[in-house]
């Protein structure tokens, strides 16, 4: 309760100083401080009004959140908010559907507040869409790419299902460096930071309070040293003020060699224990040939094993085997826990410190012991039951658990009718193949829907099938519609798809299925990211706040609240090493590639190098999160690598310290001469 009474209490105290700023807004306001720039550190001033001789004279350079400056000569000019929105170029948005700051001030001028607190829900709802596509149409695909490519666990857990745990985190911030306007990419530097000290704090807190224990030295002290020398570059990018593609792509061959030694240290660790272990049997086998209690030597086979116990062992071997849950088994376990995909044991433990994970008792083996009973009345609910095609149709499309509802508590229903229209769309646009299901997920009319689908959805949310960014104009090619020529491939692949499989039973390309998933599913994830980014926008507009606070505050939270979640209910049920890994591995995944992906990209697109506005919220965010994880570095080892509940309790202590100086920096009660550094 601890954690998360205090993590609470940060939430009020942000409120607090968004309302307000709210205040503050609703002054006309005649500085020409950009609320982008919060240290007032361009030398260019965004806002040039001038009223000589009853004209007006603009520049190009106003931006949205000027609206806020002077109200009196915004409505001289422009008539009304709504119109300022709708003809200042910084109001506009460079990636999704829509423009919120237009909703805000246009739909609901005249009730703003009803507009903001829909909006909310709306971004409370996106964030389920992005966690629910992360986990159950994501993570599964890649699963299934992992196996048919034939991928150690190793290579897998740093690569792909890595890449699947920070997905909403990296597309996040492509999304953000994408609409970042006048080099200002606060949101997506304050979004990675703020949430690496979140985890590194609040959740490592939270689980050290939870369950004490001992951390594994090697594995530790590895991710949290690459950790430091990641933020370390970060800070030395942002004080540059510019990155260049060089650099960009250093960020990706930084974590490519990180990826490089957990590998090399796991291969040495596995060849010293198996050396240890023989060795081990070795003498094992030699006193048990020497010595035995009636005097007498055992004959031995392979070197350990006595001849008289070894069908025994050999049994006892295949029911540890039966009893020990499979690796993607386990993982799956792990996700229905908090929504959330845990790979930690792949990112940060040592292959011999995995727990032994006990498994569930299944109603199969419910059912198996009580055959004789239920089988009568098992044959007569599957005479009852019609077990058609489109019975099975309709239950993979429903968005609700069927046989879990009646169990659910109050709180546990209505998030399911909250996110059911996403999930249903989800489910007829994304295949899935898991292994684990019946005929592997597959279902021959739900599929084939999909074929039809896929294609149509990523045609409309990537806007390949308009012909301009600012209108709805269908695109043609030499005068044929683009979008009935992706209608006539869909067609042909679906028919092709059901001409070529059965109902009963999977067809033999089925893996295919889920490459389409995970190409879909990117799609799905960086358009709703994108819309989460508009609408953070939005917010720092209409409440005067910098894209830095938003950051890492709404954003940081909202990707992060799954570590918390679930790392948590881990330490409660007696795993904490596999939640302490992931949260050192997972924000320095997150941090390496959530820079090096979006500014390779932006470089690109702007010749080579982009600039980066640096703010004195970027020195804080730097700034707490090198000493949460000196804080780690330091303080483990003095502890012994035992972290207790004072450990965790002085972390969370640091993140409420880290909160508050970043408030007060915010709100210009602390300024920090950034061109002083």
């Amino acid at each position: 309760m601890i954690p998360a009474n205090c993590f609470v209490v940060v939430v009020l105290v942000v409120s607090l100083v968004s309302c307000t700023n709210v205040f503050y807004t609703l002054t006309p306001i005649h500085s020409v401080r950009s609320v982008s720039d919060p240290d007032n550190t361009t030398s260019q001033q965004r806002v040039v009004i001038s009223n000589s001789g009853g004209g007006a004279n603009t520049e190009n350079h106003l931006g949205c959140g000027d609206l806020h400056k002077d109200s009196t000569n915004v409505s001289y000019i422009y008539g009304n908010i709504c119109n300022f929105t709708k003809q200042v170029d910084d109001c506009s948005i460079d990636e999704g559907f829509i423009n919120y700051t237009q909703t805000v001030y246009c739909s609901f001028s005249s009730l703003i507040w009803l507009g903001i607190i829909v909006l909310l829900i709306w971004w409370l709802f996106l964030f389920v869409g992005l966690a629910v596509t992360a986990d159950d149409f994501f993570c599964p695909s890649l699963t299934v790419i992992t196996k048919t490519l034939h991928l150690s666990h190793n290579i897998a857990g740093v690569t792909l299902l890595a890449f699947g745990n920070g997905a909403p985190d990296i597309f996040s911030a492509i999304a953000a460096i994408g609409n970042a306007k006048d080099g200002d990419a606060g949101l997506a530097i304050g979004a990675l930071v703020g949430a690496g000290i979140f985890v590194t704090t609040i959740v490592v807190g939270a689980i050290t309070i939870t369950h004490p224990f001992h951390a594994m030295e090697r594995p530790f002290l590895r991710d949290i040293i690459f950790y430091i020398a990641a933020v370390f570059w970060t800070f030395y990018v942002l004080h540059d003020k510019k990155i260049v593609t060089g650099e960009a792509i250093g960020f990706i061959g930084l974590y490519v060699f990180y990826v490089i030694v957990v590998m090399v240290s796991r291969y040495i660790r596995q060849k010293n224990k198996a050396k240890e272990e023989a060795l081990a049997a070795s003498n094992k086998a030699k006193e048990d040939f020497t010595q035995s209690d009636d005097g007498i030597p055992h004959v031995l086979v392979s070197n350990d094993i006595p001849v008289s116990d070894s069908e025994g062992i050999d049994a006892g071997l295949r029911e540890a085997h039966r009893s020990t849950p499979q690796p993607n088994r386990a993982i799956a376990g792990l996700a229905l826990t908090a929504e959330k995909v845990i790979v930690s044991p792949l990112l940060g433990n040592e292959v011999n410190t995995v727990p032994e994970l006990h498994p569930q008792i299944t109603n199969s083996a419910i059912l198996s012991k009580n055959d004789n009973e239920l089988t009568p009345l098992l044959k007569s609910f599957k005479s009852s039951e019609d077990n058609t095609v489109l019975t099975e149709f309709f239950k993979a499309i429903n968005p609700f658990d069927v046989d879990e509802w009646k169990n659910m508590k109050f709180y546990s229903k209505l998030y399911e009718i909250f996110k059911a229209p996403i999930l249903f769309l989800l489910m007829i646009t994304i295949p899935v193949v898991d292994y684990e299901k019946e005929k592997h997920n597959w279902n021959k009319i739900l599929n084939v829907l999909q074929c039809m689908t896929c294609p149509l959805f990523s045609a409309i949310v990537t806007k390949g099938i308009f012909a301009g960014d600012d209108d709805f104009n269908l695109k043609t090619l030499n005068g044929f519609p683009v979008i009935v020529l992706i209608v006539l491939i869909s067609i042909v692949l679906s028919g092709i798809v059901w001409c070529t499989s059965k109902h009963d039973t999977q067809p033999k390309y089925h893996d295919l299925f889920a490459y389409m998933g995970f190409v879909i599913s990117v799609i799905w994830i960086y358009s709703i990211a994108n819309e989460i980014v508009n609408l953070l926008q939005m917010l720092g507009i209409v409440f005067h706040i910098s894209n830095a606070i938003l950051g890492l505050t709404l954003l940081a939270w909202g990707n992060s609240i799954g570590d918390l979640i679930a790392d948590t209910v881990m330490a409660r049920q007696g795993f904490p090493r596999m939640g302490i890994s992931a949260c050192f591995g997972g924000p320095l995944f997150n941090l390496l590639l959530g820079i090096g992906i979006p500014f390779t990209i932006g470089c690109i697109r702007k010749g080579g190098t982009f600039h980066i506005q640096f703010t004195g919220i970027q020195v804080i965010l730097t700034l707490f999160l090198t000493l949460s994880l000196l804080s780690s570095l330091i303080l483990a080892p003095l502890l012994k690598f035992h972290l207790n509940k004072k450990y965790g309790l002085y972390l969370i202590v640091l993140y409420v310290i880290f909160i508050i100086f970043a408030v007060l920096v915010e709100s210009g009660v602390l300024n920090i001469d950034v061109k002083s550094l």
